[in-house]
């Protein structure tokens, strides 16, 4: 009976052993599930991209970025906007995110953003920008949808009717259109 418990006991520590080992195992094949979770915890496009993200974002949902359609960035919260551009003589109404929460979607941690447009024009932003004043990034201008045509898909809209700051000519650069890539730096 002797020998019977000390084998009992062994088994007994064995299982425990196994146990622990197997608990071991799934807690970092779940610490890396969850990591690559975050990595790709968004949806992915279903129609075609407009915009691309890329550089120092913490979310993705591409290899390294974030490709997004009309719809994904509309989703992000429609806000409206009426004024003038640098560029227009009439003011009109712009519809699209705020800057500053389609930065905070895609988790991006940089102090600018450089912006490039389908014509090869690219400018670097301080993100600085998009917190001190209600810059959207429009998809639309009196509710009607941006194409290429009429200097879309997208664009961003400094709000120069509301801060005479804004009239600045260093901002000038700044309203960018036919936007297809951001870079966070």
């Amino acid at each position: 009976m002797a020998c019977r418990g000390k084998a009992s006991d062994a088994l007994h520590w064995l299982h425990r052993r196994t146990i622990f080992a197997f608990c071991f195992a799934l807690l970092f094949s779940l610490e890396g599930v969850s990591s690559h979770a975050l990595a790709d915890e968004l949806e992915k496009p279903r129609e075609d991209i407009i915009l691309t993200v890329t550089g120092n974002i913490a979310h993705h949902n591409a290899d390294g970025a974030v490709l997004l359609d009309r719809a994904m960035i509309e989703n992000v919260g429609l806000k409206e906007l009426e004024t003038h551009t640098v560029f227009s003589s009439k003011a009109y109404l712009w519809h699209g995110p705020l800057m500053r929460d389609l930065l905070e979607f895609i988790g991006a941690r940089g102090e600018s953003i450089e912006v490039l447009a389908l014509d090869g024009y690219s400018i670097t932003i301080p993100i600085k920008d998009f917190y001190d004043y209600d810059v959207l990034l429009a998809t639309k201008r009196d509710g009607k949808h941006l194409s290429v045509r009429n200097r879309g898909p997208i664009r961003l809209i400094y709000p120069i009717d509301h801060d005479q700051t804004l009239r600045d000519p260093k901002y000038t650069s700044r309203f960018v259109w036919q936007i297809e890539k951001i870079v966070v730096k």
